[in-house]
């Protein structure tokens, strides 16, 4: 019988973990949504990704994009994510996925992969318009010259894109858009 209270009351401690996380998230303006793996793929191909070359991915969630972009296009990965569930979780998908030699995730802010971003071929991020607002003038100057930037569903505010094609994500057409500093 106490193994069986024991093990309720870590069920329900994890559930309480998870949603305690997701709300975290949500109030601090970036709710863990998980893009389609179409919508992904189109992204990193509009960013015309190569192998070899480092994605960062702003919000990571659960790693989804990061291992497609080691598998599928060969290249290196950073993620950060601020949901401490997403966070473990997307540890344990690298883990799972065998890409912890491509693949690095940091818990935190942004900010914590500041100095990694001016070396990054390519970003991809998938966050709402407000917090795009609220990172673009940060993102712009701390990026390298060269670094393409690659927003799925949602769009910079003082940036024009680049490029833009159509995709599906969720069930709803909606766009991927490349910019440049």
């Amino acid at each position: 019988m106490i193994l069986i209270n024991i093990l309720i009351i870590l069920v329900l401690a994890g559930v309480l973990f998870w949603e305690a996380s997701l709300l975290f998230a949500s109030v601090l303006g970036a709710p863990t949504v998980y893009a389609d793996d179409g919508a992904v793929a189109d992204a990193f191909e509009l960013a015309g990704l190569k192998q070899g070359e480092l994605v960062i991915d702003l919000g990571c969630g659960n790693a989804k994009a990061l291992i497609m972009a080691a598998r599928r296009f060969g290249a290196r990965g950073i993620g950060v994510e601020r949901s401490p569930y997403a966070y473990l979780l997307s540890k344990l998908n690298v883990r799972r996925a065998h890409q912890t030699k491509k693949i690095k995730i940091y818990f935190g802010d942004f900010k914590k992969v500041q100095s990694e971003l001016n070396k990054a071929d390519v970003v991809y991020v998938y966050l709402l318009n407000q917090v795009l607002v609220s990172i673009e003038a940060w993102l712009f100057e701390a990026v390298g010259a060269k670094t393409r930037i690659v927003s799925l569903a949602f769009e910079f505010k003082y940036h024009q894109s680049k490029k833009s094609k159509g995709t599906i994500s969720l069930g709803r057409q909606t766009m991927v858009r490349l910019y440049s500093k």
